[in-house]
């Protein structure tokens, strides 16, 4: 036993009745820091100078006197900072046997883990985090508490069944859920994002945004799926009255421009305004209008060039032939939006009236760079009747020379090229 017992890492002594050491292997000298030859037969009281007082001491008697195994976790008085475990059981012969491992690692790594699982278990709480695990081969799904919670669930209740969460859940919803889950499951994603909504058994409705993770078998069917959820009832509850709010505000932007229409027209009609005058007035409230319902489709954060320039070209569009647009995607804050929107509107007015739109052989090319936050816009126009500078500018050039310049923090420039105008926007970007 003793050559045995040479060859384990665990320190491991023997102790007969009468307390003297008996065996004492190789990891018990590295242990202790003894030599085994001075340590065999001699009193292990006297020798390690123990009290008779300590659990340790007091665990030895016990198992010497009723002869029944224990073990002990405590630090260790002969290496400090080090956690051991001491097993004691009894031997044949009437004496114990005691083995000390080392488990500081072990120790610190469940410290560790368990702190650990605190952090997670605190930050999903206060997140109310909702959270799954289903396995395919069962019909069952797990859950924690907070899912349970979310769902309107005793908190007891530790997980249900699939076809139970199924039942929670409208049917419209539940259709785009498992479409969703299907394309994600046929390209083999390892991950899904999805909302939906839940009807409690209060009759409460919720909704709900969960994430997953899919974990896929050998024949690359999901064999499992453990996500998250949390209530986003709130916040789309806000989104709706947020829509409601813009929708509403549009509506009544329109109305005012409908009124100063309305009196622009009573105030102006005995004045002698010329026809070409209103019609242009009356364009650019159009033009205004028309920014307006972009940036609402987008909730007032921002549109992009693209959408502003088909929106302003569309009443003189063709077929699809007289206009080409090609540039990156920009975002441009509301005003800038506005601004570009009218300036547009007023190239595209011009275009058609004098320039390349007034012939069916004219087109417009509007192409738009950017590097960094410096944008250029070029509108182009050919195939139109010969150009020639005009004497002076009305309201629309001003606008394009002044007024804008000014709104996109740059230059505006008005090339009148004898085969069409070119005008060239330089402008500095604060995208939205």
């Amino acid at each position: 036993m003793a050559a045995v017992l040479d060859n384990v890492s665990d320190a491991y002594f023997a102790i007969d009745p009468g307390w003297r050491v008996v065996l004492f292997n190789t990891a018990a000298e590295a242990f202790f820091g003894v030599d085994r030859e001075s340590v065999l037969g001699r009193d292990f009281w006297q020798l390690f100078g123990r009290s008779r007082e300590t659990p340790y001491a007091r665990a030895l008697e016990a198992v010497m006197a009723e002869r029944r195994s224990t073990r002990l976790t405590q630090p260790s008085n002969m290496r400090p900072g080090r956690m051991v475990e001491i097993r004691i059981a009894p031997l044949p012969d009437g004496a114990i046997g005691v083995s000390t491992h080392d488990i500081t690692a072990l120790s610190k790594a469940e410290e560790a883990a368990l702190l650990n699982q605190q952090r997670l278990d605190l930050a999903v709480s206060a997140h109310r985090m909702g959270i799954f695990d289903w396995e395919s081969s069962s019909a069952s799904v797990m859950w924690n508490p907070e899912m349970a919670a979310l769902l309107g669930l005793d908190p007891g209740t530790l997980g249900g069944t699939v076809e139970m969460l199924r039942a929670m859940i409208p049917d419209e919803d539940l259709a785009v859920l498992d479409s969703t889950m299907r394309n994600i499951m046929a390209s083999g994603a390892a991950t899904a994002a999805y909302e939906y909504r839940v009807r409690r058994p209060d009759g409460a409705i919720r909704s709900l945004e969960g994430a997953a993770r899919l974990l896929y078998g050998a024949e690359g069917k999901v064999a499992r799926v453990v996500g998250t959820n949390i209530d986003i009832t709130q916040r789309k509850t806000a989104e709706t009255h947020q829509r409601l709010l813009l929708n509403e505000l549009n509506h009544r932007v329109k109305n005012t421009l409908a009124i100063v229409q309305a009196m622009a027209r009573q105030s102006l009609r005995g004045d002698g305004l010329p026809q070409e005058a209103w019609e242009a007035f009356e364009g650019r409230l159009a033009a205004l209008s028309a920014a307006h319902n972009v940036l609402t489709e987008r909730s007032w954060e921002s549109a992009t060039i693209a959408q502003m320039v088909a929106v302003a070209t569309a009443p003189y569009e063709d077929g699809g032939t007289r206009f080409s647009a090609d540039g990156p995607s920009v975002n441009l804050e509301p005003k800038t939006a506005v601004a570009l929107g009218l300036a547009l509107h007023e190239l595209a007015t011009n275009a058609s009236k004098y320039g390349a739109l007034s012939t069916t052989a004219g087109r417009v090319a509007v192409r738009w760079t950017r590097s960094g936050k410096h944008l250029r816009l070029t509108w182009t126009e050919t195939g139109g009747p010969p150009v020639t500078p005009p004497e002076r500018f009305g309201f629309g050039g001003r606008l394009l020379r002044r007024g804008l310049a000014e709104e996109l923090q740059g230059a505006v420039q008005l090339n009148f090229r004898p085969e069409g105008l070119v005008c060239t926007m330089e402008a500095t970007l604060n995208e939205a």
